[in-house]
Parts: C-alpha cells; sequence; structure tokens
C-alpha cells in the first residue's frame, strides 16, 4: 500500500505545526504589521474576508499535503536533522522560487517576497525534522 511506511500522525502534527508558526509569523506578534503594510489591507479587511475557522481548516489542509509529499521522500533512516534539511529544500528549491517568480510579474515588494518565503523556509523545516523524527 502508498501509505504504508507513512505515520499519519506524523503527517497531521506536522500540518499542525505549521498552522501554528503561520498564525504566529502573520500576526501582529512577529510578521503581521509588515506584511498587512505591503499588502494594503486593513484591520477592517478582516472582517469582512473569509471565516478565520475555513482559513485555519484549508491551511490545516494543505500543510498536510505539504507534510504528506515530503514524508514520501523521507527514509527509516531519517532524523529530525535531515528532515528539516529536507524541508529548507522544498521550501528554497520549489516553494520559494515559484513564488519569486509569481513576484515578479506581480511587481510584489522583495520585503512581503521575504516575509512569506520566511515562514514557508520556517515551517517547512519543522514540519521536515517533525516528520524526520517521528518517521
Amino acid at each position: 500500500m502508498l501509505l504504508q511506511n507513512i505515520n499519519l500522525w506524523a503527517v497531521s502534527l506536522a500540518a499542525f505545526t505549521n498552522v501554528v508558526i503561520g498564525s504566529f509569523w502573520y500576526s501582529p506578534i512577529l510578521l503581521g504589521k509588515n506584511w498587512m503594510h505591503e499588502k494594503g489591507f486593513t484591520e477592517e479587511d478582516f472582517i469582512t474576508g473569509h471565516p478565520i475557522w475555513l482559513i485555519l481548516l484549508l491551511c490545516f489542509l494543505f500543510g498536510f499535503i505539504g507534510a504528506l509529499s515530503m514524508a514520501f521522500f523521507l527514509t527509516p533512516q531519517s532524523t529530525a536533522l535531515s528532515g528539516a534539511g529536507l524541508g529548507a529544500l522544498v521550501s528554497l528549491v520549489w516553494i520559494s522560487a515559484s513564488k519569486a517568480n509569481a513576484a515578479l510579474f506581480e511587481n510584489t515588494s522583495i520585503k512581503l517576497l521575504l516575509i512569506h518565503a520566511g515562514y514557508d523556509m520556517i515551517g517547512y523545516m519543522a514540519m521536515g525534522a517533525i516528520l524526520g523524527a517521528l518517521n
């Protein structure tokens, strides 16, 4: 079976951790104010936007898909360190490079690109570390 060597609890924990990291990353505690400024958002935009439960649910779903995908590249010999390395590689080579291409065409500021890329790097490294440790 395709998923027989995948620890779905670890994948779920990794996805949940990514949501928690994102919740702090884009909050006023860390980079939320800078992110809102770069996007031109106001507090009122979040009152009329998507409900927070839907955003968090979808973030978990997308994080689960990302973590599940990374789990296929790990072996039983993987460690938290090698998993974090895989997360850094995935973030830098696939995710951030793709976002950089989009940012060029959308005339996005480098600051906004770095905010997003930083979240991806930290989030995917954390997911990889969890997957590597619990593999």
